[in-house]
């Protein structure tokens, strides 16, 4: 007897209600398939035993080989063996992502323009630099299945050609016509990264895990190149992609804060790294916690290094971070709201997305305006609210990052070149401070001044102690 009749045969071993689960399985063939490469069973192992009820010890169950072909049905208390049975929790999930690619696929086709192709529906992440809308992301990640790595392997691609343009755009300070294709085409390089960034951790598990593969070697972190442009959100996005590679790629992230040169960018990024990630996953916690206090010992073992004074200080503050986790979440959607206050006083009264008074805005406002902030991060004030929304980020979707397209309308408009020209203001003003001054691996603190180190000791007492009196 063939194996899909031996199977519809033995339904009769089970309830009505498991037979029509066990049926629409049978006849969804894309959701079966997106099952059996999904689960956490060896690749090896010819069939398996689909648990159709909540009893994982008893069943019923459905045995089905790895190719999907339905071999039979196993009443309750009938033995699955030899064969390794899948909970109905762990199938539940993965029919849930099914759903969910479905309903993502089903609102890309509405989003497209007539006459639009779907590859065209992906230039909007170049073509509408800060102005990508959670609708337009949302589209995106239907098709986040087929990219696999590519986003990630375009966005280091876009950031280093970005990197290497910066210093010539940011000379730019008044701009005339032949200048202005140029600095649109930088803009949207820029933020080109960001969605990358973020797309790049909408992907499934199994893309991640190749991309921590791909970049097991590599000195840096996997998200150096994100951060790498200075910006409050390119930091967030940076730590966020961090919690969605999670635990496997947290020796990556010690390695590269135990490493990391002179720049603060690398420490920085590399401590919002490991403590996202330990924010996101808990079984990752008390690892992420223990590494970055630990370096408080190594900077004392050398008081004189100033770079691991460096690390050790960046660490303590992810640390912190990681032990103030409702605290922060709190205060960062308080100050998201007070953003989106400021973002609407241009509307007249009584337009639905004013909002006078902070408590009125929703919180799927607030996040995103926290979020999606492009602050200047060669500022403290700016350096201090990174550390303070790291647990907004890792634990953020990646819609959060973006508003609806109808409150970047009424909010911001149509890109202005003279916001990107203030944006590469940062690093022209950055490069003349250079120049006035040594350059230091991180600033050394006065005597008298705590030690950034988070010990509560003064500078003197504390690594400074072997350091020569001024």
């Amino acid at each position: 007897m063939p194996h899909a009749a031996h199977f519809l045969e033995r339904l009769d071993r089970v309830t009505r209600a498991h037979t029509e689960w066990a049926l629409n399985l049978y006849r969804d063939h894309e959701a079966l398939k997106y099952v059996l490469e999904h689960l956490s069973v060896s690749k090896s192992v010819e069939r398996v035993a689909l648990t159709i009820g909540d009893d994982t010890k008893l069943g019923p169950y459905v045995i089905v080989t790895r190719d999907g072909k339905f071999v039979t049905c196993l009443g309750q208390g009938m033995s699955p063996a030899p064969w390794p049975v899948v909970p109905r929790g762990q199938i539940d999930a993965l029919l849930g992502k099914v759903a969910d690619k479905r309903e993502r696929r089903e609102f890309a086709q509405r989003e497209m323009r007539p006459g639009e192709e779907e590859e065209n529906l992906f230039q909007r992440v170049v073509s509408r630099g800060s102005r990508l809308t959670k609708e337009d992301f949302h589209a995106l990640t239907a098709f986040e299945a087929m990219l696999g790595t590519s986003p990630y392997l375009m966005m280091c691609d876009f950031s280093l050609e970005v990197l290497a343009e910066r210093p010539g755009a940011s000379n730019v300070q008044k701009l005339h016509g032949g200048l202005l294709k140029s600095i649109e085409k930088h803009d949207r390089l820029t933020w080109c990264v960001a969605h990358l960034a973020v797309l790049t951790g909408a992907a499934d598990r199994r893309d991640l895990d190749e991309l921590i593969e791909l970049r097991k070697d590599v000195q840096s972190t996997p998200t150096y190149l994100c951060a790498a442009h200075m910006g409050h959100t390119f930091f967030l996005r940076s730590a966020w992609l961090a919690a969605r590679l999670g635990k496997a790629a947290l020796p990556t992230y010690k390695r590269a804060l135990e490493n990391a040169p002179g720049d603060w960018v690398s420490m920085m990024e590399a401590a919002h790294g490991i403590a996202a990630i330990g924010l996101r996953h808990a079984s990752a916690f008390d690892d992420a916690h223990r590494f970055l206090t630990s370096l408080k010992a190594i900077a004392e073992e050398n008081p004189g290094h100033i770079e691991n004074v460096g690390r050790a200080a960046f660490a303590h503050w992810a640390a912190e971070a990681m032990m103030r986790v409702d605290e922060d979440l709190a205060a960062a959607v308080k100050v998201g709201q007070d953003f989106c206050v400021n973002f609407s006083q241009h509307l007249p009264d009584g337009h639905a997305l004013k909002y006078a008074k902070p408590a009125d805005v929703p919180a799927d406002l607030a996040r995103p305006a926290v979020l999606s902030w492009d602050a200047d991060s060669y500022n403290d004030t700016v350096q201090n609210l990174a550390f303070h929304t790291i647990a907004l980020a890792a634990r953020a979707q990646a819609e959060d990052f973006y508003f609806p397209r109808e409150v970047v309308r009424a909010w911001f408009g149509t890109w202005d070149p003279e916001e990107t020209l203030y944006r590469l203001s940062r690093f022209r003003d950055q490069r003349e401070k250079q120049k006035k001054q040594p350059v230091r691996a991180a600033p050394t603190p006065g005597r008298n001044d705590p030690c950034p180190c988070g010990s509560g000791k003064k500078w003197k007492k504390c690594h400074g102690s072997g350091a020569p009196a001024e």
